[in-house]
């Protein structure tokens, strides 16, 4: 299905309306795929085709717990579970000319909760907080494997880009994770 959309915004139209279903569908994600971690927010793989064409995780954010500011180098479609997501949403102010660094304006905020579904282009920039007194629970779906995908960090009071692969947090034990 996936493999037939013709462009990113195609696949984010097509694809926002599934998640909406997916989270709201109780028992759909079974709770073992959001098992949380104490040192940093969970970022758990929940499925990946053989050709990595896509990705879909599951996060658990503890109670203040944040990621940095970051991108995806691709389209993303998230699903709130549970609890409050504060998204913090940025935009580049310079040409991208510099690897190293980058001049971000912060565009827009939103508190994302139960059942909320945020799409983000492969331009996207964002920071996602949680505001809950609960841990934060979420279904993300991206356009590649993001767990391997080399992507961006950025600083946005040195405006310092760091390169970084987030992993994922467990390991799939079957044939597709390979």
């Amino acid at each position: 299905m996936i493999r037939s959309y013709p462009s990113e915004t195609d696949a984010l139209r097509r694809l926002k309306p599934l998640m909406e279903r997916l989270i709201t569908t109780p028992g759909s994600v079974p709770k073992e795929a959001f098992a949380p971690r104490k040192d940093r927010f969970a970022n758990n793989l929940v499925y990946r085709p053989a050709d990595r064409i896509f990705s879909v995780m599951a996060g658990n954010w503890s109670p203040g717990q944040t990621t940095p500011i970051h991108d995806h180098l691709t389209w993303a479609v998230v699903g709130v579970c549970e609890g409050e997501e504060r998204e913090s949403i940025y935009r580049r102010r310079d040409d991208g000319s510099n690897p190293r660094r980058a001049r971000l304006e912060l565009v827009g905020e939103r508190i994302n909760k139960k059942g909320h579904v945020t799409v983000l282009g492969r331009a996207g920039i964002h920071r996602i907080d949680n505001v809950s007194i609960a841990s934060s629970l979420s279904i993300h779906m991206y356009g590649l494997d993001i767990g391997t995908a080399e992507r961006h960090s950025y600083d946005p009071v040195t405006g310092e880009v760091s390169k970084f692969v987030s992993g994922h947090c467990n390991v799939l034990r079957d044939e597709e994770s390979d």
